[in-house]
């Protein structure tokens, strides 16, 4: 992951001191059920999306033993649901 995030500032010719949220840290993973709504747009969650100026989506590889890849998070939908906000968020 911080390999993925140390190219993405080279790349893209970030600062070192640029910023990145990490939306795995965003929520209490032990309770969720207090922030997951019937409608996404009401959580704390996605007000933070709103905030984001960019978006970098991590990608795994194809893992055979844990039966998981390539390309988890597109099987998500929390995931697809952010790729669409930081695609349609214009402000």
């Amino acid at each position: 992951f911080i390999m993925c995030v140390e190219e993405h500032v080279s790349r893209r010719k970030l600062s070192d001191e640029s910023c990145f949220w990490v939306c795995a840290y965003a929520n209490r993973q032990h309770s969720l059920a207090s922030e997951v709504t019937a409608d996404p747009r009401k959580t704390s969650f996605f007000k933070a999306l709103l905030l984001s100026v960019g978006v970098l989506l991590v990608l795994d590889r194809k893992d055979e033993e844990r039966g998981t890849g390539p390309s988890t998070p597109f099987t998500r939908v929390w995931c697809a649901f952010e790729e669409f906000v930081a695609l349609t968020n214009s402000d």
